[in-house]
């Protein structure tokens, strides 16, 4: 019986003889899920490519988890807190201690304020992946003692601060404390100013970082921002990136210092991505709702003019319940023709651009130079779902109309 169903909701399906126009409108019905849900497919991956490109870069460029003194006084320099850090909780990768403030740079053609970190470069590779951003010269931080008795210390700078100020590799300029700790206290100190040279330039990919932030070693932000042996804080690396919060609290009550994971950290960043995924996806299914009224509409007219065709059935034994399952079919048909369709080409397109990438962004607008595309099947599956769902729903109504229509009645009235 099933079999006979299905066959008899391909046949409605197709161009009616007596009207063209309902056959329109199926087929209008058709390309709106079509459209729909290519278009859901698309934003979706969009919208995870963008998510996850955001997020592999803030975290790259940044620490999972950041641990920081109670106060403004700062940490003792050294080896042994990082170490303890390690130590103490299984899931943690790596730490390295870091002292970070804001300081102004002049290259002779340019001046600018910038933020100024001072990390180790043997343990900060093993924290951030600021050693595979490089592209130019070296992660070289150390300081050397001129013929004139003054110091020059190394410092790596993004691409795009790099270009702003003129510098290319092994070009000189100087940074000026903006954050000194004579500054802080209100002392009315000078500003503290030291000579560096540039050793490498690095690109991550996020514009706001490569062309507001540089690099140089812990002494020489020491003797930058004039903290003496102190340190900001120790930065740790996790196995796992969502679990960063809960090391940071297990690491509190063993170190006693203050956690700061980078979910915190860029809290409004993440909540906006996600209420962004949000609205699009609402504002697209409004298309596979609008497809839906079509079928609904279409199956409407359809019943009407099969009318004479329903009647028969009837009288020749097929009961109202194949009645309605013949259109819930044909409604099914409509939208899985639709939903598969679009999405085969919504992922088509995605192909396309994750292999060919050519649609570019402006960096300095997107954060990254490249329209990234991530597929989630879980996501694919779920418009999918959705879409038939909808079209299933839209042709109940249609459905139980014709199996309400009597045998001799329907024959009477054609």
């Amino acid at each position: 019986m099933r079999a006979f169903e299905l066959r008899t909701a391909r046949r409605f399906l197709g161009a009616q003889r007596r009207s063209r126009f309902s056959s329109l409108v199926g087929i209008f019905s058709i390309a709106g899920v079509f459209i729909g849900t290519a278009s859901l497919v698309v934003a979706m991956a969009l919208l995870n490519g963008f998510e996850g490109q955001v997020r592999d870069r803030l975290i790259g460029r940044d620490s999972h988890l950041d641990m920081l003194a109670q106060d403004a006084s700062g940490l003792p320099d050294g080896d042994s807190l990082p170490n303890l850090i390690e130590k103490s909780d299984p899931r943690v990768v790596a730490a390295s201690p870091f002292l970070g403030g804001k300081a102004g740079i002049s290259s002779g053609q340019a001046a600018d304020g910038i933020v100024v970190m001072g990390i180790d470069p043997l343990r900060a590779p093993k924290v951030t992946d600021i050693a595979k951003y490089m592209t130019t010269g070296r992660l070289d931080l150390s300081m050397r003692t001129l013929d004139s008795g003054r110091v020059e210390h190394g410092i790596v700078m993004g691409y795009a601060l790099a270009s702003r100020l003129g510098l290319m590799v092994g070009d000189k300029a100087t940074l000026v404390s903006l954050s000194s700790a004579s500054a802080l206290a209100g002392m009315g100190a000078p500003p503290r100013m030291e000579r560096v040279m540039l050793t490498g330039i690095f690109a991550s990919g996020l514009y706001e970082f490569d062309a507001n932030m540089a690099f140089v070693g812990i002494p020489s932000a020491q003797r930058l921002y004039q903290t003496g042996h102190r340190i900001s804080g120790v930065q740790v690396r996790v196995k796992d990136l969502w679990e960063a919060r809960e090391v940071g609290k297990s690491l509190e009550s063993k170190v006693h210092l203050q956690p700061l994971d980078w979910l915190t950290k860029n809290a409004a960043l993440m909540k906006w991505m996600k209420l962004e995924k949000v609205i699009v996806t609402v504002v697209l299914c409004l298309i596979i709702l609008v497809a839906a009224f079509n079928i609904a509409s279409s199956l409407v007219m359809g019943v009407l003019e099969k009318t004479r065709e329903i009647g028969i059935l009837r009288a020749m034994g097929t009961n109202a319940r194949s009645i309605l399952r013949i259109f819930l079919f044909q409604g099914a048909y409509a939208g899985l023709i639709g939903s598969l369709s679009g999405i085969a080409f919504g992922l088509g397109l995605c192909w396309l651009q994750g292999h060919f990438q050519f649609i570019k962004l402006p960096g300095d607008i997107y954060f990254i130079d490249v329209l990234p595309v991530d597929v989630h099947w879980e996501d694919v599956a779920i418009v999918g779902l959705a879409a038939n769902v909808i079209c299933w729903v839209a042709a109940l109504y249609p459905a139980w109309r014709a199996s309400k229509l009597s045998p001799v009645g329907a024959i009477r009235q054609e």
